[in-house]
């Protein structure tokens, strides 16, 4: 059934499967999905399906079974609604139809070690020695677990085996979950981005090779 996205936030809990078009916010990747944001001009919802590759501002069609109170243990996060999709379609996903993500959309397991680079920093080594690090230009290697692209740049987590950390890119750098990537940047602390996002340690990248 196809509907407007006020349509569905006014009464959840009338429907069962449905289909909505509009255009994607933003899209948060990790392991296994992709959770999209979309507009229509009447409201915005979350779409969960498995990973696909699409731009912010592209236009999907995305169908599938209508979720309220739908917990993510994995971005510790509850969506009031949700489509769990079985197909999208728009811009630059082509009916992609795959079966839609279940309990609780949890991602399989990464492997998370990574070799030192010569010459690079450790994760560890910048969370145990941070005001040694601030301000200073780093480079070392990670894997991706977490690949959150927003209007304006792109935040993605990164851990090297040895720690965990957040990182802000400019969005001409493409990132996908799993992927083990070298960058080069600055070691930011006490960073406030608004709206209750405050990291005591960030890299601001500038390079990716």
């Amino acid at each position: 059934m196809e509907l407007s996205i006020k349509e569905v936030l006014d009464n959840p809990y009338a429907y069962n499967n449905v289909q909505i078009t509009g255009i994607v916010n933003q899209t948060i990747d990790v392991p296994g999905y992709t959770l999209m944001e979309i507009s229509d001009g009447t409201g915005n919802m979350w779409i969960a399906g498995a990973s696909i590759s699409i731009k912010n501002s592209s236009q999907i069609t995305a169908s599938g079974n209508l979720e309220t109170e739908f917990y993510s243990k994995t971005l510790d996060k509850t969506f009031d609604v949700l489509i769990l999709a079985s197909s999208v379609s728009g811009d630059t996903a082509t009916s992609i139809t795959s079966n839609p993500p279940h309990g609780g959309i949890e991602p399989a397991p990464i492997d998370v070690n990574v070799t030192a680079i010569e010459g690079g920093t450790r994760i560890e080594e910048i969370l145990n020695n941070t005001t040694d690090f601030a301000d200073q230009e780093i480079k070392l290697a990670a894997v991706v677990t977490k690949n959150v692209v927003l209007i304006d740049y792109t935040m993605i987590t990164i851990e090297d085996g040895t720690g965990e950390l957040k990182a802000k890119s400019p969005n001409s750098f493409e990132f996908s979950v799993g992927e083990k990537i070298i960058v080069t940047g600055t070691v930011s602390t006490d960073v406030d981005l608004g709206s209750g996002y405050y990291y005591d340690v960030l890299i601001e990248i500038t390079e990716k090779e």
